[in-house]
């Protein structure tokens, strides 16, 4: 801080003697010299010292001294001094310049030094290199053009930092102080008249010429559409700059420069429509200046600054268009196409070739058509020449491939005059850009697949130019005869594209290409369409999620190409819907191509539902213009279920494509509500979803048109069996509001609706809210048409299936039908029902009715009623089948575990009979079978019917005095039917009732009575069988009638005794004769008793336990009966039945035994055999009984002692039980003729017919039962003993 101070007083004392040191110690190459001093210099002039000012130019000549050092720190320092003396008004005319150029000149050698620093240890230069070129723009940036002497040292000179590359980076500074400079010159000739506007005076210094200006700003310019500052700086100069580019130029710009500023104006404009601007601008500027050598050089100049840009710089896509139009306005024809030919010849110059190429070509063609064509086609016949491709490659200059040819040809048709094009497009162009491609797809001539992209997607281009340019052409008279060979092209790009990748573009430009040639005529067939789009559906929307085809890219970059890729194809495919969908002016065709969207539109995979929906929207949107008969409904039912998809982007689209369809078909929609209930389906919340959908549907419901809610009833029941979830719950809302909406007036589509509902049911119940949504449905119908849905309902087949029976029990729970449902049913059941055969349609009422009452509908008042009828039905329909015709034929859906339930009218009866019988239960009506629930497999089955129905009488609650007599008074003129089944039904239900005493006191019941009487003489086994049933209860409901009339009842009822082929009416006749035999007297019976006794002993040994063990009670109460006119008979009966007794003390069924223990106590007295008590009440003590051998000997011991006849008459009948089919019978046998063998006298022994009994005892012993052999050996070994002890006595 010393030293500096020491050298401020000097520049204050003595300024020329320490410049002059300065200057000496400067020249020294002593880097921190330099510095130093140079440092020294910007403090003394930052100081401001009056002194040092008088010698301005010796500082500027000790600052050039150091000019020429390489040193960074040095550059800097330098730089750091001369933005110091600009700001200080240190620079004068004369000298100023070098330091002026200098700044520029530092900044391009650090750019320079920086694109050549690779050494390892280059870091620290790079930095420093990196600060130079900072300060250098920030010397520029602060340099105040207009400070005194400022503007004489800039102007002109600072022009010729304009044009050269080098100086981009600089362009922003430069430009602001070109601008200033002349505008400050442009305020002081307006303020001063008689001032000299700057003008370009070239000296020493070469400017650019105007048309290097103009080229030069013209393609800065394009920076500005992004919104970088020197592009907007560019626009500016060319604003202010007219008469130094050219004077007519003046009031042309004047004009249209701030037309084109107004779309900088707040943002950027778009590239392409900027780029647009500039290139007018230029060709008007062209045409206003009128001047062929002028717009040449123009040419030569974009032509000279090819070199200036990057290939893949906005400027340099520019350029070439740029120097297209200039030489589409050049008027010289000769000029032009020797340019085209030197740039075809070496497109190299151009940097990218192809893209270079085209471009000027293309542009070009707008004015030289005829020339362009001519010498494309001079340039293909030399390229046809082998020397001229050998020249070509030897002189290393590389030529234009004919995929660069094609491509040209593509973008010359797409500007081409319109009125030149069609006469020259099928010849000239299509046909050579389709030459080409065949010349570049074949291999050793042979036409091959080509799978190189680059051809794909040059072909693609040129393909998609020429459709558009066709179609701009706007010649209604013009057919494409090409279209159809080019859309095959493009079809097979798109279907060897891969479909689990989105790597390429081939698909998306194929799109665009099929959409512009799909709009030429002639006109596709609609078979055409659907294939195009099929295909071209079916080949993009099964790709992989986004996420999984961005993963594929290696980089971020190659990441967003493919993002990018994405969506460009998915727009291209909507595109391409829209156009091909719309244009055709047939509402069918219309609506064949839409349903190509609907697989993905249902898509189980979301991203598929997801593409489908935006392009469905993208289709429907901007107020397309569809034919007059195009119907919505069924498109629409397809849409808004998925107002509740799971994707928000799903949603929207969804509601989207909804809302237009309306607005499509010009119906007046509240947009704004619309679009704010749309905009809340972006929320996740699954229940906000619902409730905004709902709100939706409330508003265009109404709005369908009526004739059209049968297919959108139609595709959301669809969606009911297929959606997800919140799917389905929309398709529910959707389809119950528009039914509350629009029920009224379906009366004319009510059979097909509910067709079609019923169709959908076996698969929705499934799906439980679906089911039940549908439900509702039926129910809002039946609200609006209840007996329409009943008639049509009955109609259904037999059996019901689920949904049927599901169907009437919503009708029986919706309140517009819920009272008068069962009433009408139980009359319609009437009037249907036949004595001799029920009719389906009373079947199918009964099956209406059990659903009805299933679901807990009263049936208190009915009842009566209602179940003499069911029971009617059910006799009616014993052993019927169901008709053939009646079978359902529709579509069923069995869960696991269920069977199909079988055609049995029936069964079916049986099943509502049982169903009002728990109701009528639940109520208190009837009271619970003893059977359970076996009565109801009984009440069905022809051979147990007579059973069920008896069982279902035993029921009954005869305490219900109304409802019982209400019941019978309907049932009576069963017991006298025509119909067999009726009659017996009628016979089995009466023949319970007569042993209730209730009924008897409150009701004469002599009428069945008699009935019951005559009936016991049918033929019909069963209907005997339940007479002599009622007959005998009636001593349990009505023990006085059986007393006065005892002889009818006993003669009907013993005569069943008779029937021994069927044992169930023996059974019924012994059970009835005990009831009745226990009422009467000795001699009541007296006449009948023989009869009784001798037809009862013979059912002992009946196969069937009940009639073995009514038989033996009844021969027990058949003791007390005897008197003394039958006791003897009676004894000796005893002594014949003796035998069973025994043996079937160890019957199979225990209560057989008991009984034969009970008849034997009850016999021995008949005999005098008191003594045998002792051993029988060994059987009765349970707590150790004795064995069958044990007791049989105890038995005959003490019977041996006190009769041996009677031990005797035992053996007699003991052989016929050998034979028994029951073991245990055979074995008792055995033993019980072990032990009368052993317990016989010696004179009884004698009497044995000892071989057969030897005989028999030793075929026992070969009895497949182990207790019979054993009891067999027993016995004979007791025989021989018996018969050795007889020969000793002998």
């Amino acid at each position: 801080m010393e030293a500096s101070s020491c050298f401020l007083i000097l520049a204050h004392s003595d300024p020329a003697d320490l410049i002059d040191f300065f200057d000496e110690q400067i020249r020294s190459n002593n880097e921190a010299t330099r510095r130093g001093i140079l440092t020294l210099l910007r403090l003394a002039i930052s100081a401001e010292e009056p002194n040092l000012r008088d010698h301005i130019t010796s500082i500027e000549r000790t600052v050039k001294a150091v000019m020429g050092d390489l040193s960074i720190k040095v550059r800097n320092s330098t730089l750091l001094l001369i933005q110091t003396m600009c700001e200080k008004c240190y620079i004068e005319a004369q000298e100023g310049w070098p330091l002026i150029n200098y700044v520029f000149s530092q900044f391009v050698m650090s750019n320079r030094n920086l694109e050549k620093s690779a050494k390892p240890n280059s870091h620290k230069d790079e930095k420093g290199e990196q600060s130079v070129r900072a300060t250098s723009l920030e010397v520029l940036k602060t340099l105040d053009p207009l400070v005194t002497g400022m503007p004489q040292v800039l102007w002109p000179r600072i022009l010729t930092f304009v044009v050269p590359a080098e100086y981009t980076g600089t362009l922003d500074c430069l430009f602001n102080i070109i601008r200033i400079l002349i505008m400050a010159e442009e305020r002081r000739k307006n303020n001063a008249p008689e001032s000299t506007a700057l003008v370009i005076s070239t000296g020493a210094v070469k400017l650019p010429s105007p048309q290097q200006l103009l080229a030069r700003l013209l393609v800065v310019s394009m920076l500005a559409s992004l919104g970088k500052l020197c592009g907007v700086g560019a626009i500016g100069l060319l604003k202010i700059l007219p008469e130094i580019i050219h004077p007519k130029l003046v009031n042309l710009w004047k004009t249209r420069l701030p037309e084109l500023l107004q779309p900088l104006e707040g943002k950027n404009a778009g590239i392409t429509l900027w780029e647009t601007m500039l290139l007018q601008l230029l060709k008007e500027s062209l045409w206003k200046i009128s001047d062929v050598a002028w717009t040449i050089q123009l040419s030569r100049d974009f032509n000279q600054q090819m070199g200036s840009y990057s290939n893949t710089s906005i400027e340099k896509k520019f350029l070439w268009k740029a120097l297209g139009t200039t030489l589409a306005s050049c008027q010289d024809a000769n000029f032009v196409s020797s340019q085209i030919k030197e740039f075809l010849i070496a497109p190299s110059q151009l940097g990218d070739q192809r893209q270079g190429i085209t471009s000027i070509l293309g542009y070009c063609a707008e004015n030289h058509l005829d020339t362009v064509l001519k010498v494309l086609k001079t340039f293909q016949d030399r390229e046809k020449h082998f020397m001229n491709r050998c020249k070509g490659l030897f002189s290393g200059k590389k030529s234009l491939s004919k995929t660069d040819v094609m491509v040209i040809y593509g973008a010359v048709a797409l500007h081409a005059p319109k009125g030149q094009l069609l006469t020259r497009l099928d010849q000239d162009i299509v046909s050579q850009v389709l030459f080409l491609y065949g010349q570049c797809s074949q291999v050793l001539g042979m036409s091959v697949m080509n799978k190189d992209m680059d051809l794909q997607m040059s072909f693609i281009r040129s393909i998609t130019e020429i459709g558009i340019a066709v179609q701009d052409a706007e010649d209604p008279g013009f057919r494409f005869s090409y279209k159809e060979v080019l859309l095959g092209h493009m079809l097979d790009f798109i279907r060897d594209e891969p479909l689990d990748s989105l790597a390429t573009p081939v698909r998306w430009k194929a799109l665009v290409a099929i959409r512009h040639l799909s709009k030429l005529k002639p006109r596709l067939s609609l078979h055409d369409h659907l294939n195009i789009l099929e295909e071209t559906i079916r080949r993009l929307l099964p790709l992989p999620p986004l996420e999984k085809l961005t993963d594929e890219g290696e980089t971020e970059k190659d990441k967003e190409h493919i993002s990018f890729l994405y969506e460009r194809s998915m727009d291209a495919l909507g595109k391409l819907l829209r156009t091909m969908i719309w244009d055709n002016v047939k509402a069918r065709d219309c609506q064949e191509m839409f349903n190509l969207l609907r697989m993905w539109l249902v898509s189980q995979k979301e991203w598929e539902r997801e593409r489908a929906f935006q392009i469905t929207a993208k289709v429907l949107a901007n107020d397309v213009e569809a034919p007059d008969d195009f119907k919505i409904g069924s498109l629409l039912g397809l849409l808004v279920p998925h107002s509740c998809d799971t994707l928000a982007t799903i949603r929207q689209a969804a509601t989207s494509a909804a809302i237009a369809l309306f607005c499509m078909k010009g119906v007046q929609l509240e947009m704004e509500r619309l679009q704010g209930l749309q905009e809340g389906l972006q929320c996740d919340d699954v229940d906000i979803q619902i409730k905004i959908s709902s709100k939706i549907a409330k508003i265009v419901s109404k709005l369908i048109p009526s004739e059209e809610v049968t297919m959108f009833l139609e595709e959301v029941l669809d969606g009911l069996e297929t959606l997800n979830p919140t799917c389905t719950t929309a398709c529910g809302i959707w389809m119950i509001t528009v039914l509350k909406e629009q029920g009224a007036a379906l009366e004319d589509q009510l059979l097909e609706i509910l067709s079609i509902i019923y169709y959908h049911m076996p698969i929705l119940r499934q799906k439980e809210k679906s089911f039940q949504a549908t439900l509702e449905a039926v129910s809002q119908i039946a609200s609006f048409h209840t007996g329409a849905v009943v008639a049509n309902l009955l109609q259904k087949p037999l059996p019901f299936d689920r949904d049927t029976k599901t169907l009437w029990k919503a009708l029986a729970e919706h309140p517009a039908s819920r009272g008068g449902l069962l009433r009408a049913l139980t009359d319609k059941l009437d009037s249907r029902l036949e004595d001799d055969l029920a009719s389906m349609g009373a079947i199918a009422v009964a099956c209406a009715i059990q659903e009805v009452v299933s679901i807990g509908t009263p049936v208190a008042g009915l009842y009566p009623q209602l179940f003499t009828l069911l029971l009617k039905l059910v006799s009616c329909t014993l052993g019927q089948e169901m008709p053939a015709s009646s079978l359902s034929l529709r579509r069923r859906v069995m869960q696991q575990g269920e069977r199909q339930q079988m055609a049995d009218p029936c069964r079916l009866s049986t099943t509502t009979l049982k169903c009002v019988q728990a109701q009528a239960m639940r109520e208190g009506l009837t009271k619970e079978s003893d059977e359970g629930d076996n009565l109801w497999p009984l009440l069905h089955d022809p051979s147990t019917h007579h059973l069920g129905v008896c069982a279902l009488a035993r029921s009954m609650a005869v305490w219900q005095q109304g409802v019982i007599a209400n019941i019978m008074e309907q049932l009576l003129p069963s017991l006298t039917s025509s119909s067999e089944n009726y009659r017996i039904t009628g016979t089995a239900f009466f023949s319970e009732l007569m042993k209730e005493p209730v009924i008897w006191k409150h009701r004469n019941l002599c009428d069945v009575l008699i009935s019951m009487d005559q009936s016991a003489w049918d033929c019909n086994a069963t209907l005997r069988q339940m007479a002599i049933r009622g007959l005998g209860n009636t001593a349990c409901g009505a023990p006085h009638k059986v007393r006065k009339h005892k002889q009818i009842i006993l003669e009907s009822v013993i005569r069943g005794l008779y029937h021994l082929a069927r044992t169930e009416v023996v059974c019924e006749s012994l059970k009835a004769l005990r009831g009745i035999l226990a009422l009467l007297t000795d001699r009541d019976v007296s006449f009948y008793f023989k009869e009784i006794v001798l037809q009862t002993r013979t059912f002992f040994e009946d196969e069937q336990d009940d009639v073995r063990l009514t038989a033996i009670v009844l021969f027990e109460n058949l003791a007390s009966l005897t008197g003394r006119r039958w006791k003897i008979f009676f004894a000796e009966e005893i002594k014949k039945s003796m035998i069973s007794f025994l043996l079937h003390l160890w019957d199979p069924n225990p209560k057989v035994g008991a009984a034969c223990l009970d008849v034997l106590m009850v016999s021995i007295p008949f005999l005098g055999l008191q003594d045998l008590y002792g051993v029988l009440d060994r059987l009765l003590d349970g707590q150790d009984p004795p064995r069958a051998r044990d007791f049989y000997r105890q038995f005959c011991v003490k019977l041996a002692k006190k009769n041996q006849e009677i031990l005797w008459i035992l053996h007699t009948h003991s052989f016929t039980f050998f034979a028994s089919s029951w073991e245990v019978i055979r074995s008792a046998a055995i033993k019980l003729t072990d032990a009368i063998v052993f317990n016989l006298t010696n004179q009884y022994v004698e009497l044995l017919d000892r071989e057969q009994l030897t005989t028999r005892l030793q075929a026992l012993r070969q009895d497949p039962c182990v207790s019979v052999q054993r009891a067999a050996e027993a016995a004979v070994q007791t025989l021989l003993r018996r018969c050795r002890e007889i020969g000793a006595l002998l």
